[in-house]
Parts: C-alpha cells; sequence; structure tokens
C-alpha cells in the first residue's frame, strides 16, 4: 500500500524569517482574499516561478494578482484579479520580473482579531 499523505510541513518552515506577511488592503482578489481582513504570507521572489498568486508593483502601488501563462505562444503572462471591474494585464516575462515582488505561499484569515489588535 502507497502512503499517499503529504508529509506535514514544520512549523519553523513557516516562521521563517524567508516570508513576509502583507496585509491584503483592497477587494482586487475577493472572494479569495479578504481586502483589510486577510493577510497573505509571501516568499520573495524576482521571477515568475509558476502560476500562483503573486505581489506585483504595477505602478500604483503593490497589489495581488493571479498569473497564468497567457498561451500567446510567446511566454507571455495574464494577470488577473478576481474583482470583474479590474481589467487584466498581459506583460512579457521580462516585463514581470522587473515588477514582481513575492509570491503567495499562505493565506492568513484571522478568526478572533482581537488578539492580533491587542499584540
Amino acid at each position: 500500500m502507497y502512503d499517499f499523505r503529504v508529509p506535514d510541513i514544520p512549523p519553523e518552515n513557516v516562521l521563517s524569517d524567508r516570508f513576509r506577511v502583507h496585509a491584503v488592503a483592497n477587494d482586487a482578489m475577493e472572494p479569495t482574499l479578504r481586502g483589510g481582513k486577510d493577510y497573505a504570507l509571501l516568499a520573495p521572489v524576482a521571477s515568475y516561478e509558476g502560476e500562483g498568486i503573486y505581489l506585483v508593483n504595477m505602478g500604483a502601488g503593490l497589489d495581488l494578482f493571479r498569473v497564468t501563462s497567457s498561451f500567446d505562444g510567446e511566454g507571455g503572462l495574464r494577470l488577473s484579479q478576481e474583482n470583474r471591474r479590474l481589467r487584466s494585464h498581459c506583460l512579457t516575462r521580462q516585463q514581470f520580473d522587473a515588477l514582481v515582488v513575492g509570491i503567495v505561499v499562505a493565506d492568513i484569515k484571522p478568526r478572533d482579531e482581537r488578539f492580533l489588535r491587542n499584540a
């Protein structure tokens, strides 16, 4: 019998100083990440690391985007947000690499905010 269970991640890996916490500031990624309530645990990156949610500096400040391959035949990337009012962006990998700050490795969804406010 095969054990297909994913091995546990040691807590000290999550508490590593390699990660940064980013407060979700707006509704661009709702319902996945709620503005003013949720946080994202980020691994700093300097290039595209595969599909995922990334923190990107698009010129108007830092924002979260879901990044996927654009299938344009040229290796481009599509940056989108879950809020349908916001438009998608298509970038080359070189453009993206110049703007990317980090990749989301975990969502932090507080259950009892009182303890965070008093920390």
